[in-house]
């Protein structure tokens, strides 16, 4: 009977001790994953100083569009009622 119980603790242990070193195997996995795609995505390559003060494309004004101005004056008609 003592035998028994001891067997019983014996496997809960080894249990638990496999599930315990899975995870931590599981997660160092992913945290390399992880580390792997911040180290050779191109979003996250360093870029040079002179690159980032360049402008990529002129600002040019153009105004609201006719149908964002009805809304705006429509809003605005509203707003005064």
């Amino acid at each position: 009977m003592a035998w028994e119980v001891v067997a019983i603790w014996l496997v809960v242990a080894v249990t638990l001790i496999v599930f315990a070193r899975s995870e931590k195997q599981r997660e160092m996995a992913a945290l390399r994953a992880r580390a792997r795609h911040f180290a050779t995505a191109p979003a996250y390559r360093h870029h040079s100083l002179e690159a980032s003060h360049a402008p990529r494309h002129p600002y040019v004004p153009m105004g609201l569009a006719p149908s964002d101005r009805l809304f705006l004056e429509d809003l605005a008609r509203r707003r005064k009622r």
